[in-house]
């Protein structure tokens, strides 16, 4: 396990450590590319857990680095309830912190304070002291029905983690907690390996401040095989070898028909394709797809290429249909369109093969056409996107045959909002590239800005606050001013001349989560502002696509309903012209189609609806399905770090694999509940996004 972690130092040598805090994630220590601890975070409470006040994994914390190395985080609540500090001073072999929460409310309040989580398999071969108290085996997990209580490995002042490889030391100014958090249910536990560090159930009085002071040192070990032993070796050739098979890769999306015959059809020598020329960039992709894949080149010495011959045919299939014909002479593609072809020469390269030193496709017959023909994921941009999501299109977007990406690109160097740029910030030729490559495989791109709330992009580095609704908490875009409405406009004259989409989504969701104290306010903002920004989508001749809970009622949706009144959700709808895309996300646990009634709602209004789901697995397979039913489309969302790129992919791993869930229940309608389905998608993420086999 050692190697693993470290085998890219030289024998011999102390990793380095990187310490580093930001926003939502929260404190990050690494071993060399190991991050040790992974997170941590804070939110208050009302006693029983009945209802939340602030938490750190929703709300922005102010992040400053001190000209003495230090680092400042500065917290404070719209409200005014919620302040405090907390500090990190770096030493030569960690830091030492204090951390000071404050609360002005006018009841007592509780708080939870996470420390830090530690990524439990750095330690498995380890041992555990706390305080007088040792666990000399840390690779035994506690069941999945273990209690909060049973999981509390103890409380000290004193918490030391040995490991081959580091030994961490954390010395505290009270007793803190160390709960094994893994196979926990916990959203921050669940599909991840951790240690939980912290302090839960404080109790803070009116205008009382809780303080917290704690060093955390870290001792890297050098890295030293444990076995010196030389051994002899002779190499032989062996032209058919290969490493330990794995199962072949499922038909995925699961198609709607599929008949296997007998025999197969010889691909070793490679493919000829004879398909529409303007479908020539998936003959590139399928022949990528395949490469990568299997680690196989064509061997033209075998024999003639296999013949791929596809065809649009009317089969009385819906859009997106397709019909595939393989056996010893050839494959035949009909597909019902254009789309039915491509998405057909997209489960040809998982019906192909390794065998017997061959590459092969098994003669089979099968129909198949989409159940949702509207299927979308959403992502951010970022100074990594071009490459990371370029990496992801071709090995997993295109096939799981989704055909819309919305892309949240505010945060692009766009002419009409120069000022604002931060580390996040993604070039506008990058943008176009990566644009490029989604649309040369099918895909509509759907430009995302936040025109109204959520807006602290617009905000950045100071900029825009004479036009924002509250200047102490810029966080809203105030539309009735008319400098406003004049940058955004420009704005979208610029994504609209750059991109000509056919579809621009203006984001509308909780805006009004900070910096209001006028709930009326938010109606007022909202019936200005949507008949100005449906106004805007007209003139560049695109359809306009918003977020639906500011107009929902809690009696109306299982979630995700942010108006307090039914009276105001009925006047924001009124402004909204039929036909509008409302992208209707609720994030509920529930696999029960039933309840997301909302759908049904927005379909009888008159609009277009778009269900959108996270990550969680239930949540996609009954959203998934009450969009089927409904005949709605369906939008997998993302929320990763808020920039793209495959750190955050890595960090978030469960929002990527929730991309092969949703794919799979949208296309082929399929009933299973999640812990029914024949494949795991965390497994099958792996080996399409990394796994290769090798020969």
């Amino acid at each position: 396990m050692l190697a693993s972690l470290i085998g890219a130092y030289v024998v011999g040598s102390v990793p380095p450590i990187n310490i580093d805090y930001a926003s939502f994630r929260g404190l990050q220590a690494k071993v060399g590319d190991v991050a040790v601890i992974e997170g941590s975070g804070f939110q208050y409470y009302e006693k029983g857990w009945t209802r939340g006040y602030f938490s750190s994994s929703w709300k922005p914390v102010e992040v400053t680095k001190l000209s003495d190395g230090s680092t400042l985080v500065r917290t404070n609540s719209d409200d005014g309830n919620v302040a405090g500090t907390q500090i990190f001073r770096p030493t030569a072999d960690g830091l030492t912190a204090r951390a000071e929460f404050r609360w002005r409310g006018d009841k007592p309040a509780m708080l939870e304070f996470t420390v830090g989580r530690l990524w439990s398999p750095f330690f498995a071969d380890g041992s555990l002291e706390i305080g007088a108290y040792k666990l000399s085996n840390l690779k035994r997990a506690p069941s999945s029905r273990s209690s909060f209580e049973d999981r509390l490995l103890g409380s000290a002042r004193s918490v030391i983690f040995h490991a081959p490889s580091a030994t961490i030391e954390m010395t505290f100014n009270k007793n803190v907690s160390v709960l094994d958090g893994r196979n926990y249910s916990a959203e921050w536990a669940k599909g991840k390996e951790l240690f939980w560090l912290g302090f839960t159930d404080q109790l803070l009085t009116p205008q009382s401040t809780a303080s917290y002071e704690y060093a955390v040192k870290i001792t890297p070990q050098p890295y030293q095989p444990s076995d010196d032993t030389s051994i002899e070796t002779e190499q032989l050739s062996i032209n058919e070898a290969f490493g330990p098979d794995r199962k072949p890769l499922p038909l995925f999306p699961k198609p709607k028909s599929v008949s296997p015959h007998s025999g197969y059809l010889d691909c070793t020598a490679g493919f000829e394709f004879k398909i529409p020329e303007n479908l020539s960039a998936e003959a590139d992709w399928f022949q990528n797809f395949i490469t990568r894949t299997y680690i196989w080149q064509p061997n033209r010495a075998q024999g003639s290429p296999a013949t791929i011959t596809a065809k649009v045919r009317n089969l009385n299939l819906p859009p997106g249909g397709y019909k595939i014909e393989s056996n010893a002479s050839g494959v035949t593609i009909l597909g019902q369109d254009e789309d039915g072809i491509r998405y057909a020469i997209r489960t040809l390269a998982l019906l192909a093969k390794p065998q017997g030193g061959r590459l092969i496709i098994p003669s089979t017959t099968i129909t198949d056409y989409p159940s949702c023909r509207w299927r979308g994921v959403h992502m951010f941009v970022g100074p990594q996107a071009k490459d990371f999501q370029g990496k992801l299109i071709n090995r997993v977007l295109a096939i799981s045959k989704f055909n819309k990406v919305v892309l949240q690109c505010e945060r692009t160097n766009w002419t009409a909002t120069r000022g604002i740029e931060t580390s996040m910030t993604m070039s506008k030729p990058d943008l176009q590239q990566l644009v490029g490559h989604y649309r040369s495989l099918g895909f509509e791109f759907i430009p995302l800005i936040q025109s109204l709330g959520h807006a602290e992009w617009f905000f950045a580095n100071n900029q825009n606050l004479d036009i924002a609704i509250n200047p102490k908490v810029p966080y809203t875009i105030d539309l009735r001013k008319e400098r406003a409405k004049s940058v955004l406009t420009n704005l979208w004259k610029e994504v609209a001349t750059d991109f000509q989409p056919k579809t621009v989504h203006f984001d509308l969701d909780e805006i009004h989560n900070r910096g209001f104290s006028d709930e009326f306010l938010a109606t007022r903002l909202w019936t200005t502002s949507v008949p100005f920004l449906h106004g805007i989508s007209q003139s560049i001749g695109a359809k306009m696509m918003i977020w639906s809970d500011m107009m929902l009622h809690p009696s109306e949706a299982p979630d995700a309903a942010h108006a307090k009144t039914l009276e105001a959700a009925a006047e924001r709808k009124r402004v909204v012209p039929k036909g509008t895309l409302i992208a209707d996300w609720h994030y509920k646990d529930d696999p029960n189609p039933e309840i997301y009634r909302s759908l049904r709602l927005w379909r009888n209004a008159g609009m277009n609806p778009v269900a959108s789901g996270w990550f969680r697995p239930n949540n996609i397979r009954g959203l998934a399905l009450a969009a089927i039913e409904n005949n709605c489309g369906y939008l997998q969302t993302t929320w990763a770090g808020y920039e793209s790129n495959e750190a955050n992919m890595v960090r978030a791993w469960e929002q990527f694999t929730a991309y092969l869930l949703a794919a799979d229940y949208t296309w082929s309608g399929r009933k299973d509940l999640p812990e029914q389905l024949d494949y795991d998608a965390g497994e099958m993420l792996q080996r399409l996004t990394y796994g290769e086999r090798q020969p």
